[in-house]
């Protein structure tokens, strides 16, 4: 029989087999797995009820081992924060946070979704876990914590990456602190994970041998515990989840995720010698009896098997994986996809199954407000009675959050997740509904309000969007503007659309400020004042001397960046989409900012339009119209003047400014008045040439733009041309120009624009400029 052959063959039975074990467990058999191939059973072929680990767990009388239960696993790492914070405390499964698995009732919810599994972060090994184990156990939950990361400081200090010491040292004290009972392990543990996304926080993709040698090292270290301690009986599978990226430095596998830090690490394993580790345990019988891999992805399920799963089975062909974090927010048909992994997963010979990620949503980890099924929240002050109390050795006694279920369009993530893994269901009473007083001012918290179905919810929320944009609600939300986004294709950024066009049921200052947000961290203020300033758009050597600390530092730097980003990219100004960055600044009106900690010099407030900066567009028009404002007015016509090739030869007529701002003008009025070469005004041969005010990497995006147009060909620009981006913007820009004008009719103003970064000036202007002269393509404007 041919391969081909034989692979459809072995394909066509696999997937009868399993389906044979799925759907007729009366029959008494069972499927077994060893070494990648299955083999059928009878019951009384296989010795212990449950089975085990594929490569450790229990054997048949054959020496065959089955396939465990597939894998519903949750990924549980709570926090106490219900606002953005410091992260102070990562071990929540420690004997003290009982409050919190336990009195809270988190694993309750989490078997009750129909998980066998919780997958843990943040290991203190200093703590005791017994209690959480036991509770774990009478749940029938599986456990899988992991390494903390305090276990690889000492060599990431030091540089030489060897990480055994560490290793076994925190090692010893878990299984001293809850891991052994007696002297063998307690039976709720599953696998345990070295060391979670190692590329991370070891060295980087870029460096696969160095990583390679800390995880071998560390390995070794965790055996070596156990040989110390002289730990009997069945054993838990070790893992090592890499994260799901290209390593493009690998020896192999280099054009397919994941894979070629899994192959670097078995290589490491195999040959550790090569690596520079001289191991005190047998890393090849290990890896051969006792190891698993893991990956964390927020990749759907097909992406899962197509660019994963399909290469994994070949090139790994013993060794079971699992995938420890898995969620792909946003997706529009998440309980579809969560069956889906779990169908692969059944029909795989090496993929045990999955752990969602994640139990809830974090305000004290970066990233972390998308991915939960749980929002933390404050208890209501009346409601004192349902609220835990938990006290960690680092911190004063502190009220356990409640837990408000995530929606997930017109149902919630944990209604989806219990479908998918066909479990009882959660008991709703033990938990609190999204409050729209206390939600995120985010598309999280709009789609929390979406799902709630309460048109005084969404009103309540309406109004403190219009806060964060700069205004306030003197009375109340309309209710036919709740209703109009209560539907559940509604979407943020329509709200958004619809309050920065100011209705009239709210007030509007036009001296709200883009300033810290004194509610932040500081390191999350700090990190984005260094992203602000690398970003250009203010210069953040100009920072007042008397804005010393960093909340002035701050305030004087966002609020400056927020009002140059408006002028440049010509929009009605969108607080919520530039002035939040990931909370820590706030656009606030002068009413509030008035009264904050921050000194009033280092506020820069939006204030009224600048006619000196705002395109010259319909928008910037507007804008300069609505201030009704003769004198900005006349600067702004001045501008548009010789934006079309023309010069101010005497005062922009008062008649003229004032038809301009009556109720009847319009930009495209002023475009046709300077079409026709006003007499206050005279006209040059002009060129279509980059504005100077304009940022040069804004300029270059627009050569691009230009060049894909196919009006001039971008490969004839001379070589004298191509030393700046400047010049090289002058003669693209004057090229299309000019080609295009031979075309058909222009108009300077939406033809040689480009966003703000073009101007059709004449020489008078350009020669200001100081391009290369053979770089300019004059055009007459007739």
């Amino acid at each position: 029989m041919g391969t081909w052959a034989k692979a459809v063959l072995i394909t066509v039975l696999t997937v009868r087999v399993s389906a044979l074990t799925e759907d007729c467990p009366e029959k008494g058999l069972h499927l077994l797995q060893s070494k990648g191939r299955f083999i059928l059973a009878k019951d009384d072929t296989i010795d212990g009820e449950n089975g085990g680990d594929l490569t450790s767990d229990t054997e048949t009388r054959t020496g065959e081992t089955r396939k465990p239960e597939l894998m519903k696993g949750v990924s549980y790492g709570p926090s106490m924060s219900t606002s953005p914070s410091e992260a102070h405390h990562q071990d929540y499964f420690c004997d003290a946070a009982e409050p919190i698995w336990g009195g809270r009732g988190d694993l309750e919810i989490i078997a009750s979704l129909g998980a066998n599994v919780v997958r843990l972060y943040g290991n203190d090994p200093t703590l005791e876990h017994q209690k959480f184990l036991d509770h774990a156990q009478s749940l029938n939950l599986e456990v899988i914590p992991g390494m903390g990361d305090r276990a690889f400081q000492q060599c990431k200090g030091i540089g030489n990456f060897s990480c055994f010491q560490g290793a076994k040292e925190a090692y010893l004290q878990n299984l001293q602190k809850g891991f052994l009972v007696g002297k063998a392990y307690h039976p709720s543990i599953k696998y345990f994970i070295v060391v979670n996304e190692p590329e991370l926080k070891l060295p980087s993709l870029g460096e696969p041998k160095k990583f390679a040698k800390a995880i071998v090292s560390a390995i070794d270290g965790v055996l070596d515990a156990e040989e110390e301690l002289g730990v009997e009986g069945p054993k838990p599978n070790l893992t090592v989840t890499f994260s799901f990226a290209f390593c493009n430095q690998c020896d192999n596998f280099r054009d397919r995720p994941g894979l070629g830090q899994l192959w670097t690490l078995k290589d490491a394993l195999l040959n550790p010698e090569k690596y520079g580790v001289e191991p005190k345990r047998n890393l090849t019988a290990f890896f051969e009896t006792r190891f698993t891999f893991s990956f964390n992805s927020g990749n759907p399920s097909d992406e899962i098997q197509s660019l994963f799963l399909d290469h994994y089975e070949v090139a790994f062909p013993s060794t079971p994986i699992f995938v420890a974090e898995y969620h792909n927010p946003g997706n529009p048909h998440l309980k579809k996809d969560l069956k889906q992994i779990l169908r692969v997963a059944r029909h795989s010979s090496l993929l045990l199954g999955i752990s969602f990620f994640e139990f809830q949503n974090r305000y004290d980890q970066a990233g972390h407000l998308i991915w939960g099924m749980f929002d933390p929240q404050g208890h209501d002050e009346h409601d004192s009675a349902r609220s835990q109390v938990v006290k960690f050795k680092e911190t004063s006694e502190l009220h356990v959050p409640c837990l408000s279920p995530v929606f997930d369009h017109d149902t919630t993530i944990i209604e989806e997740l219990t479908k998918a893994y066909k479990g009882p269901g959660v008991n709703m009473s033990k938990l609190c509904l999204p409050d729209p007083d206390k939600v995120l001012v985010s598309k999280h918290g709009f789609l929390q309000m979406v799902g709630l179905k309460n048109v005084t919810a969404m009103q309540i929320f309406i109004k403190r969007v219009v806060t964060k944009l700069g205004g306030f609600v003197p009375y109340v939300v309309p209710a036919e503007i709740a209703e109009m986004f209560m539907n559940p294709f509604a979407r943020y950024r329509d709200l958004e659309a619809m309050l920065v066009s100011h209705p009239e049921w709210a007030r509007w200052d036009v001296f709200a400020s883009c300033m810290v947000d004194v509610e932040a961290t500081n390191s999350t203020v700090a990190g984005k004042l260094a992203y602000i300033c690398g970003l250009g758009y203010v210069d953040c050597s100009k920072v007042p001397e008397s804005c010393e600390d960093l909340w002035d530092t701050a305030s004087w730097v966002f609020g400056t960046h927020f009002r140059e980003v408006v002028y440049s990219q010509d929009f009605t100004p969108k607080p919520l989409q530039h002035c939040y960055l990931d909370g820590a600044a706030q656009f606030v009106r002068s009413s509030i900012w008035k009264k904050m900690p921050v000194k009033k010099d280092c506020i820069v407030p939006l204030g009224w339009t600048d006619p000196n900066k705002v395109h010259i567009s319909q928008h910037g028009f507007h804008l300069v119209w609505s201030n009704r404002d003769p004198v900005a007015m006349k600067v702004f016509i001045t501008r548009a003047l010789e934006h079309t090739g023309g010069k101010l030869e005497t005062n922009v007529p008062e008649s003229f400014v004032t038809e301009t701002l009556a109720l009847e003008g319009s930009f495209k009025m002023l475009q046709d008045t300077l079409a026709a070469h006003p007499p206050w005004g005279s006209w040059e041969t002009a060129a279509c040439v980059p504005d100077r005010e304009a940022k040069a990497r804004d300029v270059g995006a627009a050569i691009g733009l230009v060049c894909s147009k196919g009006i001039f060909d971008c490969g004839q620009i001379p070589a004298e041309c191509k030393g700046s981006v400047w010049d090289q913007a002058a003669y693209v820009f004057g090229s299309y120009y000019r080609n295009l004008k031979v075309r058909s009719s222009t108009s300077p103003l939406y033809d040689c624009a480009f966003d703000g970064r073009a101007v059709f000036a004449g020489p008078h202007l350009y020669k200001q400029f100081n391009y290369t002269p053979a770089c300019i393509v004059s055009v007459p404007d007739h």
